[in-house]
């Protein structure tokens, strides 16, 4: 298969092979500890602003500290696979198998390599468009998103700092971006830190500009018994309520069977840098301890409603970004 078709059925490779003006793309890595002390999100990608001018990057974010390091390389330190998602930046290595890191400058070095077990992506099929569905077609939206995997296992053992820290028996995550710039608003949340095994949440909300116009786009994955439960766009789905308060937000979004209730308690957070026009310069605030109760609830019109799951997810991440005070709650 050629790379231009491989890109649209596998997300995780890169797909700017010829974007030189206006375009980021950027692999998200999350990773926990088994004792769940040492949080960490890996974030490598490429830059170009509206000039041409391009940088690779590795951001490197202590999620128990809220504390996070921009490591910047030039655009030349980028090599990628046309076959399969295998990324190098420097001398630092991204791939769905492995992270190989060699970090250091502004007084911080991190070290090491993580083994990744078998991804659970968001559909398992040869030809699947992903969590995006038919809007990855679309020419011209602002940002692309791709879930590589809800859930799998980690080993091995980064130094940061000096301090050596063991993944083994570890937990993480991985998904993409990648486009012109983050939308005008969001709201992302995500755990898969559940007392059960097996469970795990993704969840975006979002403004998305469509033909000179927009619409408030939105993406929930829950994974509970080894099934995906789908609610966005175009699965018909609606989000039936939605409140920002001060130190929680509420999200309920309901299909013709099924109900998620979600409910993300905010949490110490850091400024990530994230793209606008392609260049990394907005900043958007992120956690990566914050909690999400969530409530999985069968609809019936014979027996009525039904829980199926309720839980509460932690070490979750929460991004808020753009101007979220221009997002019409619903009751």
């Amino acid at each position: 298969m050629p790379y231009f078709l491989r890109k649209i059925w596998n997300d995780s490779i890169f797909q700017g092979k010829n974007k030189k003006r206006n375009y980021f793309e950027g692999w998200y890595f999350k990773i926990i500890n088994s004792t769940k002390d040492e949080i960490y999100a890996i974030i490598p990608g490429i830059s170009y602003d509206n000039n041409g001018n391009g940088i690779a990057f590795v951001q490197f974010f202590d999620g128990i500290n809220a504390e996070t390091t921009f490591f910047e390389f030039d655009i030349s330190a980028f090599k990628f696979s046309k076959k399969e998602f295998a990324v190098e930046i420097g001398e630092n290595y991204f791939s769905s198998e492995k992270i190989k890191l060699s970090l250091s400058s502004e007084g911080k070095k991190v070290e090491g390599e993580i083994g990744i077990g078998e991804l659970v992506p968001w559909s398992k099929k040869k030809l699947s468009l992903g969590v995006m569905g038919w809007y990855k077609l679309v020419p011209f939206m602002e940002c692309y998103h791709g879930v590589l995997g809800f859930d799998h296992s980690i080993e091995g053992e980064l130094s940061v700092d000096g301090k050596k820290i063991d993944f083994t028996n570890g937990k993480g995550y991985m998904e993409k971006d990648y486009g012109k710039s983050f939308p005008h608003y969001y709201i992302w949340m995500q755990s898969n830190t559940f007392d059960k095994e097996g469970v795990s949440l993704m969840a975006s909300y979002a403004k998305i500009p469509w033909l000179g116009n927009s619409f408030d786009g939105y993406l929930v994955g829950f994974r509970h018994n080894k099934e995906l439960y789908r609610f966005t766009n175009y699965t018909g789905a609606e989000v039936t309520k939605l409140q920002l308060k001060e130190k929680e937000i509420i999200l309920h979004v309901t299909d013709k069977k099924y109900r998620v209730e979600i409910t993300a308690f905010k949490s110490k957070a850091v400024n990530l840098h994230s793209p606008i026009d392609g260049s990394m310069v907005g900043r958007i605030l992120e956690s990566n301890t914050s909690e999400l109760k969530v409530r999985l609830i069968k609809l019936s019109k014979k027996e009525g409603e039904s829980i199926l799951f309720e839980g509460t997810g932690k070490n979750a991440g929460l991004d808020i970004g753009g101007r979220v005070e221009e997002i019409k709650e619903i009751y």
